[in-house]
């Protein structure tokens, strides 16, 4: 036989509002009455409604991680799988639930944010891989729904933002590569309708000019941030140019980086002994591969972490200080890059 919430008022002396008070952690009984509560609820294997308590408590809050094209992807990009676990364990270190939903582009024009969280009773929700050609993208900014998105800026009074200074880790990398002598530069572009591809792209302009070198000179090989299109581009190169090609492949992921180094073997040279190659992201595979990718870490954990944190204090509070949260990356130096000897 079940046991109801009545069954537990019964058993406590207690009415079921008192009951289900104590089950939402209300401060407005005394401790002695909640522990006598929660004790006949362990001993009766009582197992609360999570529908009806999330309807019945002011405290309780559905939020979920909305997953942009994640279904549509060549890559399957362990950086979602990070962002996951990081949102998920200050989640759990709050006592809260996340759901995880994808989307598309189809699904943003048949429902509004809005719509979407209204059927899934959504109080507030995380965007990871919109494109800014998306329409979340466009009229997220002035939606009324509690939003906090990775790796673009958003300025509304119930968003935020968690990003990388892309710009900046971007130049990092391109001036290492540049100080072991690395001249003849090429540049393994991203997706034009990412913003993290043009922030990159200022980094790269940036390293180059402060060492007087000329963007417009570089090759650049275009790849929508997907694998196979680095490595066909890159075989393409290479078979033309040979080792006429350039020095180093900056790349602007770390997939984009895997399709280079695949191509690089398939032509018959080595890294990093014919060309030298970086990546960015820092995903799990970076670390495994022959040789090891040289690379910037984001620290994806600590983005969904940050991303979580950050969503339950709009919910929570009326005013929020710093809406825009910037992750800190790692430089993670590897074997893939060569010095040169002048």
């Amino acid at each position: 036989m079940s046991i109801s919430i009545k069954d537990i008022a019964r058993l406590a002396g207690v009415t079921v509002g008192t009951v289900s008070r104590a089950l939402n952690d209300y401060s407005d009984i005394s401790e002695k009455t909640k522990k006598a509560i929660l004790k006949i609820v362990a001993e009766t294997g009582y197992t609360p409604n999570v529908s009806a308590r999330t309807l019945s408590s002011k405290r309780q809050t559905n939020i979920a991680l909305l997953l942009s094209g994640i279904a549509e992807e060549k890559n399957r990009d362990s950086n979602v799988l990070s962002l996951l676990v990081g949102a998920y364990k200050f989640m759990n270190d709050s006592d809260r639930l996340i759901a995880t939903y994808p989307i598309n582009s189809r699904l943003q024009q048949r429902k509004t944010i809005e719509q979407l969280c209204a059927e899934y009773s959504l109080s507030g929700v995380i965007i990871f891989g919109l494109k800014n050609t998306d329409l979340y993208y466009k009229n997220i900014q002035s939606s009324q729904i509690p939003c906090v998105v990775v790796d673009f800026e958003i300025q509304g009074a119930r968003q935020g933002s968690v990003i990388t200074n892309d710009e900046q880790a971007f130049a990092d990398i391109t001036e290492y590569v540049i100080n072991q002598n690395h001249r003849r530069l090429i540049l393994v572009y991203g997706r034009d309708a990412s913003e993290v591809t043009h922030r990159r792209y200022t980094g790269f302009c940036a390293a180059l000019k402060k060492n007087n070198l000329d963007p417009a000179t570089v090759p650049v090989i275009y790849t929508d941030f997907q694998e196979q299109v680095a490595y066909d581009e890159t075989c393409s190169l290479l078979r033309e140019k040979g080792r006429d090609a350039g020095t180093v492949f900056v790349c602007m992921s770390d997939y984009c980086a895997f399709g280079v180094l695949r191509a690089i073997h398939d032509c018959g040279f080595s890294v990093p002994e014919d060309f030298s190659v970086t990546g960015f992201d820092g995903t799990e595979f970076s670390r495994f591969i022959s040789p090891q990718l040289t690379t910037i870490d984001q620290n994806f954990v600590k983005k969904g972490f940050v991303a979580a944190q950050l969503l339950c204090t709009i919910l929570e509070k009326e005013t929020v200080p710093q809406r825009i949260r910037t992750v800190d990356y790692t430089f993670r130096k590897g074997e893939s890059v060569r010095y040169l000897a002048i």
